[in-house]
């Protein structure tokens, strides 16, 4: 493998409610595993707010949903591992999730309850701000998939605990050659962590350098579970290169 790997798609015990590993320790094995480093991409959506934000105080419920990236921050920069900040959002009218890339402390403590918005109208606001990357689009299955209000969709999600349905994932991106194709291991809890991920050829430091990466697709997909999407994606590559 040439290059540096990284996960787009990680969570921690510190925020995510269903995480169940904490955020040194998960990068700790990525570390380990031969990772450059990973996406903290906590989930941030209706459910959540109605736990966190009991004092309707936006910057309150910010201190605690950034604590899962900052744990993973300081643990990062103990091992000299990249820790890059992005979130999962939900949108109340449904339960698709959509992975945000192209952000920082800032943005999210300047933009209150955007995930009480329609993933429409985020999309018409943010869209030439982040990248929006519309997580295991076929999971949910009764959700109808977003097609309008994406910038691309992960193809290999290595959760393993759900059916993810990525060869439909593929089938969505192939109808739409413009998307961005991603893959990422979702990691919530004991053996989730390393399953897939990106190569990029450079390091990158921040989730606005994370963004160009994606958006000039200057990145490879990596995942020994789902080598076959991975080939698909290599093959499709030099099609559109071509």
């Amino acid at each position: 493998m040439n290059g540096y790997l990284y996960d787009p798609h990680t969570h921690t015990k510190e925020t995510s409610k269903c995480g169940k590993v904490s955020a040194a320790e998960t990068v700790n094995r990525y570390h380990k595993n031969g990772f450059t480093g990973l996406v903290v991409t906590d989930h941030l959506h209706p459910e959540y707010l109605s736990r966190v934000d009991t004092e309707h105080d936006w910057q309150k419920v910010m201190d605690h949903f950034l604590s899962g990236y900052q744990a993973s921050k300081q643990r990062g920069d103990e091992l000299g591992f990249d820790v890059i900040l992005g979130v999962e959002l939900r949108f109340p009218e449904n339960d698709n999730d959509y992975l945000v890339y192209g952000i920082d402390e800032e943005w999210l403590r300047s933009n209150p309850y955007m995930c009480c918005m329609s993933a429409q109208e985020f999309y018409d606001k943010f869209h030439d701000q982040v990248l929006i990357i519309h997580a295991h689009p076929f999971r949910n299955g009764s959700a109808p998939v977003q097609e309008t209000a994406i910038h691309g969709a992960e193809i290999a999600n290595g959760n393993p605990r759900h059916d993810n349905h990525n060869d439909q994932a593929w089938e969505l991106c192939c109808r739409h050659p413009e998307y961005i194709r991603t893959a990422g291991s979702d990691a919530h809890r004991d053996g989730d962590e390393t399953r897939a991920g990106i190569i990029l050829p450079e390091r990158v430091k921040d989730s606005f350098q994370f963004k160009h990466m994606l958006e000039t697709k200057q990145f490879h997909l990596w995942s020994p579970e789902f080598q076959s999407f991975v080939d698909l994606d290599e093959e499709k590559r030099k099609e559109e290169e071509a």
